[in-house]
């Protein structure tokens, strides 16, 4: 039988899309993760909803103990920056 992994770090993808002047992220260790924000902030207000609620849904094994680790990685054509969020412990 195969073991069960438990992880509570994340990479999500945001992208600036110039033409309705938002940030787009998704991710591919959330199943299911396609956000949209007007600003950086928003954006990670938002994802600190989603991330957790996403993870439970799609019963993607975590770390009860252990807080969830996002790396958040922006790009936009002017720059690319990579920032991380801390959320509370995993339900």
């Amino acid at each position: 039988m195969a073991e069960i992994t438990h992880t509570n770090s994340f990479v999500v993808e945001a992208t600036w899309d110039d033409g309705v002047e938002v940030w787009v992220s998704e991710s591919d260790s959330v199943p299911g993760l396609i956000a949209e924000a007007e600003s950086r902030p928003q954006l990670i207000e938002k994802l600190a909803l989603l991330i957790p609620e996403l993870l439970e849904l799609n019963n993607c094994p975590t770390n009860p103990d252990q807080p969830l680790d996002i790396t958040l990685r922006f790009h936009c054509a002017a720059e690319h920056r990579e920032e991380r969020i801390r959320l509370p412990k995993a339900a």
